[in-house]
């Protein structure tokens, strides 16, 4: 079951990264003085192409919240209503972040064909911009988010008073309020019946339907651009007992997981085979960056991925405890959808990493610009580690390249050739 005021809180957070996506459309549409030219500069491509990688980041952020949610319902819980209001305000973020983009640039057909564009380097496929907008006219989808709003017009009062014990929701009704006109109709007249009637309970059958026709929605608003939030609907990724057996041998306070889900739409967006890092902090915890924010977790969290690379600083214990105690300062923190290491309040995977070893021992990470900004991508770390920089490849478990843990010299080859394998599925997908 979800952390209910961890995952509203996180949903808020994408209302605010949203409302400053729109100030970057705002300055982006003010900057950009290709209508004359017909054609982006160097400086210009990265300013659309840093905006976009962010929109799409936390648009699939969003979509695996309601999908979870979606999944969940029906199973015993004392919040559905709070539910609803978390996967109802990332619909109407989901709607608002689309209108946005139409309107600062459907009239603009540079801008547009350069979010259609295929950029291989993010996973981000051709057609997305057209794609989102599409699902935002279709009208099935239309008709579901008019259910839904009318179900939030329903049973506002009760949510409402939901939201006192779960202060995070109240920062969702705000995030709410402040969209939802456009979501409204004017015949609403089953909503402004119910509003008025003051006897329903939580087992109302009425209710009942009408929230799950809402969560429903929410899972399909979307589907042209995404028919599903994992290329293999249906399988886990898990790594087999034996090798996190092998592993629990192994790891060290200080060591760095490096992960990958065959499947996952959180691998988009990320350069490379590899696309996470996480910390491990000793006793079978991680310090990790997800979209939920910096924070502790068991080990269940690197376990649970299709491959897995494990490296180690060449450090000593008086400096790895250092790190730590850097890491943990960390804890709590939100993720960073802008990808930006030029700020501390808010951390991406690797940063968490970053930020935890830079300086220490004379570790120095060379940063390279993506998107427009400097950054360090998990294959950043284990090319660091395969130069023998810093760090060094201590185990790597992966399919693609057998079916047991490899150690030293064999684990080295194995990021190599997976390494090569992921530049090149990039670049042929280009």
């Amino acid at each position: 079951m979800m952390d209910l005021d961890q995952t509203a809180s996180m949903v808020a957070d994408l209302a605010d990264h949203t409302d400053q996506l729109r100030q970057q459309m705002v300055e982006l549409n003010q900057r950009l003085e290709t209508r004359g030219r017909g054609y982006f500069t160097p400086s210009e491509d990265d300013l659309v192409l840093g905006m976009w990688v962010s929109y799409q980041k936390s648009r699939f952020a969003l979509l695996e919240i309601i999908d979870t949610i979606r999944r969940s319902f029906g199973k015993p819980s004392d919040y559905v209503l709070s539910e609803f209001t978390v996967a109802y305000a990332a619909a109407m973020i989901l709607v608002n972040g689309a209108r946005l983009l139409r309107e600062f640039f459907e009239n603009d057909e540079l801008v547009r064909r350069k979010l259609n564009e295929s950029l291989s380097n993010y996973g981000i496929p051709a057609g997305s911009y057209d794609a989102i907008q599409l699902s935002l006219t279709d009208p099935a989808n239309a008709l579901r988010i008019r259910e839904s709003t009318q179900f939030y017009d329903t049973y506002a009062d009760r949510i409402r008073d939901e939201a006192q014990s779960h202060p995070p929701l109240l920062r969702l009704i705000q995030a709410i309020e402040r969209r939802i006109d456009a979501a409204r109709v004017s015949t609403s007249s089953y909503a402004k019946a119910r509003v008025n009637d003051r006897r329903y309970q939580l087992n109302d059958v009425v209710m009942q339907q009408g929230l799950i026709r809402a969560l429903y929605a929410f899972q399909q608003w979307g589907s042209r651009a995404v028919s599903s939030l994992s290329t293999m609907p249906g399988h886990v990724p898990r790594l087999p007992e034996s090798i996190a057996h092998q592993l629990l041998e192994l790891i060290r306070p200080g060591d760095v997981f490096v992960t990958r889900k065959d499947c996952a739409v959180t691998n988009y967006f990320l350069p490379g085979y590899w696309p996470h890092a996480a910390l491990y902090a000793g006793n079978l915890r991680v310090i990790e960056s997800l979209k939920d924010g910096v924070r502790e977790r068991g080990l269940d969290s690197p376990f649970g991925n299709d491959s897995v690379a494990l490296i180690r600083p060449s450090l000593d214990e008086d400096m790895i405890r250092e790190s730590l105690k850097r890491a943990r300062a960390h804890v709590g923190k939100p993720y960073d959808f802008d990808f930006d290491f030029t700020r501390s309040d808010r951390l991406v995977c690797t940063e968490v990493v970053y930020r935890s070893y830079q300086g220490i021992g004379g570790i120095e990470f060379p940063l390279t610009r993506r998107a427009g900004r400097l950054t360090l991508s998990a294959e950043d770390l284990l090319a660091l580690s395969l130069q023998g920089r810093h760090f060094q490849p201590v185990a790597v478990y992966c399919r693609c390249c057998s079916e047991q843990l490899l150690l030293e010299h064999s684990a080295a080859q194995a990021l190599r050739q997976t390494m090569r394998a992921g530049q090149h599925e990039r670049s042929g997908s280009s």
